[in-house]
């Protein structure tokens, strides 16, 4: 495989402590199997690795590649930002402050 998504996996895999065992047991799928992936051994599905990061708390996001340069540069300059479960946007730890969305004020 030649994208950096098996590194990344493994990467967010030590980073929350999951052992390839209970990542398995996430999964449904084997730790030979998951370690593959991993290893770029194996070209994973796309169901698979949306399963992989749903069990680590991710999402998927797949864009064009005529996208990708400015979706990597506004990360780089706004630093990375992720979507609460309930929907509100938010600056991750140590990075520069996401947009706060513009709603307008409920009368009480």
């Amino acid at each position: 495989m030649d994208t950096l998504i098996p590194a990344f996996l493994r990467r967010q895999r030590n980073q929350r402590r999951l052992t390839l065992e209970m990542l398995s047991a996430k999964v449904g799928m084997s730790p030979q199997h998951l370690s593959e992936i991993e290893s770029g051994k194996r070209d994973p599905r796309l169901s698979s690795i949306e399963r992989m990061a749903e069990a680590m708390g991710m999402t998927v996001l797949i864009v064009p590649d005529a996208m990708a340069p400015d979706l990597r540069r506004y990360v780089a300059n706004n630093g990375r930002i992720y979507t609460t479960h309930a929907g509100q946007a938010a600056a991750a730890p140590n990075h520069a402050e996401a947009p706060k969305p513009n709603h307008a004020q409920e009368k009480t």
